[in-house]
């Protein structure tokens, strides 16, 4: 199997309860893997151990579904930060069939640095920056003629 573009890929095995009346996983099911994924991602990176500890509210979401899958499938699902924003930052995901390959779906998110005592967005710190940029072993900010980074 080719090397992936993703460091960190997790596997997850296809449950009675994810599948719907078309006997294939639900479409919501998907995002569900893939939020369990980032936040396990966004744990191994940032050394949070509690919900309470989390700095991210998602923003946005875009799913694009390629094939089904079943009952008792075993899938992978890969996840890594694509983008550094002032505030925020993107997140691509990809579901495929750990037996055949198969990509399954395609999943993209942005997620905003969040303060839960004040309810407002916050920027993303140089800590976070740096931890992200380290795991992932590349620089991700966007940044504008000035130098300056984008939100």
């Amino acid at each position: 199997m080719p090397e992936s573009r993703f460091k960190f890929i997790r596997p997850i095995t296809v449950a009675f309860r994810d599948i719907d009346g078309m006997r294939h996983v639900n479409h919501a099911q998907y995002l569900t893997y893939c939020e369990t994924v980032r936040n396990e991602y966004w744990m191994v990176i940032t050394g949070i151990t509690k919900v309470e500890e989390f700095d991210f509210v998602l923003a946005e979401l875009t799913a694009r579904y390629q094939a089904p899958a079943h009952l008792g499938d075993k899938l992978t699902v890969g996840c890594r930060v694509t983008e550094l924003r002032r505030s925020s930052f993107l997140v691509e995901h990809e579901i495929k069939n750990a037996d055949t390959g198969l990509l399954i779906a395609e999943v993209n998110t942005a997620q905003v640095m969040f303060d839960v005592t004040t309810g407002r967005s916050i920027p993303l710190s140089d800590e976070r920056r740096m931890q992200i940029e380290k795991y992932e072993g590349r620089p991700l900010t966007v940044l504008t003629s000035k130098s300056r980074v984008v939100n």
